[in-house]
């Protein structure tokens, strides 16, 4: 054969070969496939949209963006397509290739403290070729970035690097699908997922399900409890990731999809549960989703609630076989129903937060007669009453642990009670006492306007559920923060506090469960936000013929319980005035002015609210139409002057001992028919009081607590009879009273207060100082002052100067330090309607005038509010407004002031 025959076969041989190759690489890369299977098998998160352009635009329509926007990161990252859209051709800006594509991103923990994201993104044109390929090559031409390839079995991996902060992403190609990810060990654990040919998706359970089809869906979202912990274990202490990996072992992993409104963000679907042997869904399988009647005896304050439906309660204990622990796993059984753990919010981040469990049962009878066999025998301090509920003290260390399992942990003793056919417990029976008359005051969920979205908007029955008030929440959430992650919380605190509810709920649905998430954000208002920044008020005034001589005193109106307020004019004549309109309810003419505070209370055969005060020298208690009650007045002398009232209820049982103080010092005590008590006829003290008498009950004894001017506090029983180690003398004059901290003792029951020298001091209820702190004082004309808000939850410190005031958490953090024209001496109040809706009100007394402050010690309102003496606050949750109601001159002024 001729050597030219040769060659020419030689020749197409090698360009059948060539075509051959060419054309089984160009099928390969033609081949579908689904970016599902390239994703790790250890993401936490995987979500898939195939509009993501779609999604950015309704985003931005909603009150959501203005938050969302401010994230550190969607700023950087906004930034970053800002730049990549420069470096591209122009034509084809990252928008349009976007569009209608569908794009994967999964989330990893890289470690204790990391985790980082993939992006799975197809190409499938020629054009979206010459796109991704001419922007690498302006990118490499900026001289921003520099880039490297490098070869890792078999596939050619480019590391696009940041020239100023190195800042890397890496990216490869397969099946023309680009991986890109800021993370090289992710990128080189996906092509070692190829190469192995397990090419499987984590959501291989959900191959069918598919929310994308659905018009108002923006992506599809899976979820792998697996590796939750992990992921949190980024941001919690260790303490609580055990207490995490049990509640995860609910379910396996969940498909949801993803919707958006105007202020939230939701997630519904199905979830696998978890089968392994000792998961929590091995313990409750079975069990049918609980109606969630909790919320109608949750309390508003509540920061964090974890809600189980169960069936039978003892399924939760992990050892309930025991021969020894059979009556503890009856008494578990015999509840049923709703189980709910309470956190209240906590107003700093030291102490541990007051907890509240509530566990429903078919028979509370029978189950309070199961607990009470635990500790036969009654002994002062186990037992008291309040109101119509009995509080019961059992000493069985960490028994909620006991009946429900390790989430229940943390009570180091514990108090019962029975609320409807739930049985409360407690660690702290100052915080059973403060729940019982929350829950008599209506101050439940079920009944606050501002918490009706997210109750309407949640699942109504589930199996676990876990709520979260942000705002409410955040000390704790900070407590159990790690101390790397504390730093960037407190960062970015204004943005996340802003998302303020967020639900998360599991229901039994055949042999699945029903998962739902919300996320709620506080509904903005341009017209709101322009108001409280320019300081823009509205203000109604109502006129009275004579001058207003009285504090503003905000009370309710029995006949349609609608908000009212109490004020006095020079003419003695007491007036209830509608806090809406303006009507005048009643009115009732005196003989003298009234002193201290005009109080509320159910009295009388009818129960209904009565209203109670002190003139100079007699105790008045009126109706509805200002007619006084049968017996009052009680006048207790011609030649005394009080100073105010004070009304104690020693068990809640509506028995009222009426405490008046005067101006000598003298402290008189007297039941509902007027008769002086044994020991309080009057009590006479080498001084006047700093502040009203307090009661408080330590296990199981009443103490009436007592702080005079001069520095001297006292402590008696209900007949006068002095505590042993009182009085102390704390050696400094006061202005101020006694905040409490109760325990279970007298040793562990503790009380603050403050010099007007400046000198924080605790002592407990032996008598026994246990802590002295100097405050900074800055001249010998510097006074201090404890102002408590009106729930007596927490306290500020007020420093007083000539013309000027400072203002001191609880922790010594300065708040406020603001400078007045005028030297005439200033009276500060403080408003805590939860979270960060604080108010600071300082009313100068020579000008008359009341300046306002919020959290951030900056001005509500360009001008003061004219008063002629302090101020009283109410506040609309849901608008997000203080109204404020003052006297001045012949006006009762109402004015409302917009919140940040």
């Amino acid at each position: 054969m001729p050597k030219k025959t040769i060659y020419w076969l030689c020749g197409v041989v090698v360009l059948l070969a060539l075509g051959f190759y060419g054309y089984s690489k160009w099928t390969e890369a033609r081949e579908k496939v689904s970016l599902w299977t390239l994703v790790p098998d250890n993401a936490v998160f995987v979500v898939e949209t195939n509009n993501a352009p779609r999604f950015l635009d309704h985003l931005r329509q909603t009150d959501l963006w203005a938050t969302v926007s401010q994230m550190p990161y969607v700023l950087r990252l906004d930034d970053q397509l800002t730049q990549l859209d420069s470096l591209s051709t122009g034509r084809s800006p990252l928008r349009n290739f976007l569009t209608n594509k569908n794009v994967l991103v999964s989330m990893h923990v890289m470690g204790r403290t990391e985790y980082d994201l993939v992006y799975y993104v197809p190409v499938s044109t020629v054009a979206q070729h010459r796109y991704i390929r001419t922007l690498v090559e302006n990118m490499s031409k900026s001289g921003l970035y520099r880039q490297e390839m490098r070869e890792y079995q078999g596939f050619q991996i480019t590391d696009i690097i940041h020239q100023n902060d190195n800042d890397n992403l890496s990216y490869f190609s397969y099946h023309n699908n680009l991986v890109i990810s800021p993370s090289p060990v992710l990128v080189e654990e996906i092509i070692r997922k190829i190469n192995r040919g397990q090419l499987e998706s984590p959501a291989k359970d959900y191959k069918n399900t598919n929310y994308l089809s659905q018009p108002d869906v923006y992506a599809n979202v899976f979820i792998n409890y697996q590796h939750v912990p992990d992921l949190l274990g980024v941001f919690l202490k260790k303490d609580l990731l055990a207490d995490v990996n049990l509640l995860s072992s609910l379910c396996r992993n969940s498909m949801l999809q993803l919707k958006l409104d105007n202020n939230r963000l939701f997630m519904n679907g199905f979830s696998r549960p978890e089968t392994v042997e000792g998961s929590l869904y091995s313990r409750i399988q079975g069990h049918e989703a609980k109606k969630f009647s909790l919320k109608e005896v949750l309390p508003e304050r509540a920061a964090i609630v974890l809600h189980l439906g169960l069936n039978q309660m003892n399924t939760l204990r992990k050892e309930p076989g025991k021969p020894e622990g059979s009556f503890l796993d009856s008494l578990s059984g015999s509840f049923s129903g709703e189980l709910g753990l309470c956190y209240l919010e906590a107003y700093d981040t030291k102490t541990s937060p007051e907890k509240i469990l509530f566990a429903q049962t078919a028979n509370p009878g029978v189950t309070q007669q199961m607990l009470n066999r635990l500790q036969p025998g009654q002994t002062a301090g186990t037992v008291e009453k309040h109101g119509q509920h009995t509080i019961r003290l059992l000493t069985a260390k960490e028994l909620p642990q006991q009946l429900f399992g390790d989430l229940f942990k943390g009570f180091e003793q514990t108090y019962y009670t029975t609320l409807q056919n739930y049985i409360l417990f407690t660690d702290d029976v100052a915080t059973m006492r403060a729940l019982l008359s929350e829950v008599e005051e209506g101050k439940v969920w079920s009944k606050s306007a501002a918490l009706e979205p997210l109750l309407n908007q949640s699942q109504q029955a589930d199996n676990i559920g876990l709520f979260i008030n942000t705002s409410h929440a955040w000390n704790l959430l900070l407590r159990s923060m790690s101390p790397e992650q504390q730093v960037s919380l407190l960062r970015n605190s204004a943005i996340i506090k802003k998302f303020n509810y967020f639900s998360l709920q599991f229901g039994a649905s055949d042999n699945q469960y029903y998962t739902s998430f919300l996320l709620r954000h506080q509904e903005e208002s341009r017209v709101k936000t322009v108001l409280a920044n320019q300081g823009i008020r509205q203000e109604e005034t109502f006129d009275f013929n004579s001058r207003l001589i009285s504090t503003p005193f905000l009370t309710r109106f029995v006949v349609d319980n609608s908000s009212e307020i109490v004020v006095q004019d020079s003419a003695l004549v007491l007036y209830g005035v509608g806090a809406d309109r303006g009507r005048r309810n009643w009115s009732d003419t005196l003989n003298s002015r009234i002193m201290g505070p005009v109080l509320q209370l159910p009295y009388g055969q009818d129960k209904r609210l009565k209203y109670f005060f002190a003139t100079a020298n007699s105790l008045h208690c009126i109706d509805k139409n200002g007619t006084e009650e049968e017996n009052f007045p009680f006048i207790l002398g011609d030649s005394i002057r009080l100073q105010r009232l004070t009304v104690f209820d020693y068990d809640k049982t509506g028995d009222y001992r009426l405490a008046a103080d005067d101006n000598l010092g003298n402290l008189f005590i007297l039941d509902m028919q007027g008769n002086l008590q044994s020991g309080w006829n009057p009590m006479r003290l080498d001084g006047r009081l700093a502040a009203p008498p307090q009661h408080v009950k330590v296990n199981g004894r009443n103490v009436i607590m007592v702080a005079l001017e001069n520095g001297f506090i006292y402590a008696f029983g209900t007949q006068g009879e002095p505590y042993p180690g009182f009085p102390i003398n704390l050696n400094g004059s006061l202005r101020s009273g006694l905040f409490p901290k109760l325990g279970i003792s007298f040793r562990r029951s503790l009380f603050t207060t403050v010099t007007q020298g400046g000198e924080i001091i605790t002592f407990d209820l032996t008598g026994e100082v246990t802590r002295r702190e100097q405050l900074l004082r800055p001249s010998r004309s510097s006074t201090f002052k404890m102002i408590p808000e009106e729930g007596g939850k927490s306290f500020i410190i007020a420093r007083s100067d000539p013309g000027r005031v400072a203002l001191f958490g609880q922790d010594g953090k300065l708040l406020l330090d603001r400078r007045f024209v005028t030297s005439s001496a200033k009276e500060v109040q403080y408003f805590h309607f939860g979270g960060d809706r604080k108010l600071y009100v300082i009313w100068e007394t020579g000008p008359r005038k009341a300046y306002l402050f919020d959290v951030q010690a900056q001005p509500l309102g360009n001008d003061p509010i004219n008063t002629s003496y302090p101020v009283t606050v109410r506040y609309n949750e849901v608008q997000n407004q203080y109204i404020i109601f003052s006297t001045y001159n012949k006006l009762l002024q109402k004015t409302v002031v917009q919140g940040r």
